[in-house]
């Protein structure tokens, strides 16, 4: 009895005080380097360009917009919208693209939650896509925050702080230092001149 009691309260704390992970992903802003023009494509943003995205299990979720990017936020006709894409379709999409990884680990009441979140916002998006509002970077914080990885902001202050991705990333960057959390980079493709850092 005291045995199996026991096997239960260990089997119960390991559970209980389990870690997940998650990762973000950070696409670098790029150009076409010189004499390249003519099979490198132009890219939204240029080196302030790229993208933010988050890895949960074997999903890759980003936020982007449906169409046209609105200058503003329309509460009405919202064409941002979150997607979900498998990882393998990930990595084949990112293949000779410079992107940095930071893998985060959570509690599991925070994975619960972001879980939530995003479930929620797959459904529906809370906001627009606009170029004065909200985008990939920060919507990518916005679902942090509800998993309390990162301090609370007010919905102005998200996409004035991270009105591109490498305003997020430096300061994820210097989060992951500070915690140690691992970071995974990779280079580019030579064709494309990428943002430093």
């Amino acid at each position: 009895m005291k045995a199996s009691f026991f096997i239960f309260f260990f089997s119960f704390s390991i559970s209980t005080y389990a870690q997940r992970e998650i990762a973000i992903h950070f696409l670098y802003g790029s150009t076409p380097a010189k004499g390249y023009s003519a099979i490198e494509k132009k890219r939204f943003g240029g080196k302030k360009g790229g993208h933010v995205t988050l890895e949960t299990g074997d999903s890759i979720i980003g936020f982007q917009p449906k169409g046209t990017c609105h200058i503003i936020g329309k509460k009405q006709y919202c064409n941002g919208y979150f997607r979900a894409d498998s990882k393998t379709k990930w990595e084949a999409d990112t293949v000779g693209n410079k992107y940095s990884s930071i893998i985060i680990p959570l509690t599991e009441e925070q994975y619960s939650k972001l879980k939530t979140t995003i479930d929620n916002y797959l459904q529906k998006a809370p906001y627009d896509y606009a170029f004065l509002g909200m985008r990939c970077a920060a919507a990518t914080y916005d679902v942090l925050e509800d998993a309390s990885v990162v301090r609370k902001r007010s919905h102005l202050s998200k996409w004035t702080a991270f009105f591109y991705p490498q305003l997020l990333r430096r300061q994820m960057l210097k989060m992951a230092k500070e915690n140690n959390y691992a970071i995974l980079k990779h280079s580019g493709r030579k064709s494309r001149v990428w943002e430093m850092e």
